[in-house]
């Protein structure tokens, strides 16, 4: 009996232990993926400040001061929707896409009729919970070294859907591509773009992330990723 005693004890303090260290690791991880995000956002707003604010300086030495108020108004908007969500580390796809829009529509200042963003997500998809700020960094590649580098106007879009229980987004356009094997591309060597997303998948997903990338010089660009699909 007093062998059984210490030796439910003994248990009972071991999974007490174990179940601590846990907490911890699961404290650890949050943390460090809090972390990536406010890097993710200390990347993403200096160069895109730095670009919109170029495109309204633009706008106002050309006399179309009704523009740049707009773009203001949009950027104060996406500014601040920033704000809303900097602690947030999932997001539905939905919130995502209200983000990528406000993105966009201050792309399209700057870009006037040389860019077009369509969408086709399935409502059910909307409802899915995705990391904070995963697409919007695949846009901003799709335009900045996809749509930018050429003289003709370029389209980008979007497509969600659920499959098997599973959440697959494309993001393609039709730009100028690149070679995807090649480690010298700059769309593979931004902290931002690819690289990041394929490691951001693999941290919070392990083996149930996919990512691809499909692209070829004049073919344009298709990255396309799935995870497992929570409401």
């Amino acid at each position: 009996y007093y062998w059984a005693v210490l030796a439910a004890g003994y248990s009972l303090e071991l999974y007490r232990r174990f179940k601590n260290e846990e907490v911890k690791a699961a404290q650890l991880e949050s943390r460090l993926i809090e972390t990536e995000l406010k890097a993710l956002k200390q990347q993403l707003q200096p160069h895109f400040l730095f670009n919109t604010m170029n495109t309204i300086a633009v706008l106002v030495r050309e006399g179309r001061n009704d523009d740049a108020v707009t773009l203001l108004a949009r950027l104060s908007a996406l500014l601040r929707m920033s704000l809303d969500l900097s602690r947030v580390q999932e997001v539905t796809l939905r919130q995502e896409m209200e983000f990528v829009d406000r993105y966009v529509e201050i792309q399209k200042v700057r870009f006037a009729d040389r860019l077009t963003v369509r969408t086709r997500i399935e409502p059910q998809a909307l409802e899915a919970r995705i990391p904070n700020l995963l697409l919007q960094p695949l846009v901003e590649n799709a335009i900045i070294h996809g749509i930018a580098p050429q003289t003709k106007p370029g389209t980008v879009e979007l497509i969600g859907r659920v499959m098997e229980g599973r959440v697959q987004v494309e993001v393609r356009d039709d730009g100028c591509g690149f070679v995807p094997d090649s480690a010298d591309n700059p769309r593979l060597r931004k902290g931002i773009g690819l690289a990041n997303t394929r490691e951001r998948l693999s941290k919070r997903y392990g083996p149930d992330g996919e990512f691809s990338i499909r692209s070829g010089p004049g073919q344009g660009t298709s990255v396309w990723i799935a995870f497992p699909f929570r409401s």
